[in-house]
């Protein structure tokens, strides 16, 4: 379902496109059902439980992805110019690149969730007794109309899968902490579970298409013997010289 050595995920590569959109509209159809039950459900938590998952929610808060890889993206890059040589090693050069990969492959599909689900417009569950499940106010709201799709999970399930691109042993490491940060946005009351599987998806196949803008460009990636995409060698001299 996820693997990240074919060109997208989900059995896009393999022209299953009508299929799967099919399967996302019988999902989504599926789910609004739960939308009303589980927003309600919620609100009987524990206040202890709702406090508990309103600290998991904050990893899921774009800047403390964006802001340090970003910060070494830059860093890098400058002492790579201007620096000494003690930062012209393999290493440094590919920490940098990882860095700027995994800013680019968070913050693409972060900004592009949040243009759309201020441009769709649904209502919150904060306002579902007053406007029920399917009001829209579009382009011009507050942030109490724009639930979908998820921005925190779109950003979580984005930068999941950048991670898992470079460190596939962390495939599940991270996937759980993107799942429990998008299960924490429901519990608190900011999201329903389509908003949720919303971001999923849309998270997962944006960060697909900054990988393969990067591997079009010979940055971080190419094709192995079988075809397959795959990180380059992390210290071979002729990956961080190619441009």
């Amino acid at each position: 379902m996820l693997d990240t050595s074919k060109s997208w995920p989900f059995g896009l590569s393999s022209g299953y496109a009508p299929r799967f959109v099919a399967i996302v509209l019988l999902v989504l159809s599926g789910l609004v059902f739960l939308d009303r039950p589980v927003a309600n459900a919620v609100k009987s938590l524990p206040e202890w439980v709702v406090q508990v998952f309103n600290i998991i929610t904050r990893i899921g808060d774009a800047e403390g992805i964006l802001l340090p890889t970003l910060a070494l993206a830059i860093f890098g890059s400058v002492a790579l110019r201007v620096g000494s040589e003690r930062f012209r090693t393999n290493n440094f050069k590919y920490l940098t690149f990882v860095s700027a990969f995994l800013f680019f492959s968070t913050a693409g599909p972060g900004l592009v969730a949040n243009m759309f689900k201020r441009l769709i417009g649904r209502a919150r569950p904060m306002h579902l007794e007053e406007l029920g499940l399917f009001h829209f106010q579009p382009v011009l709201n507050d942030w109490t109309f724009q639930s979908f799709p998820s921005g925190h999970a779109s950003t979580m399930f984005a930068f999941a899968t950048g991670v898992i691109f470079l460190f596939p042993k962390l495939r599940w490491w991270v996937l759980s902490l993107a799942a429990l940060v998008g299960l924490s946005r429901i519990i608190i009351g900011m999201h329903y579970p389509t908003d949720i599987f919303a971001g999923f998806l849309f998270g997962i196949i944006a960060a697909f298409a900054v990988r393969n803008i990067c591997l079009w460009r010979n940055l971080i990636f190419t094709r192995n013997a079988n075809g397959k995409i795959v990180p380059k060698a992390f210290f071979n001299e002729n990956y961080i010289t190619a441009r």
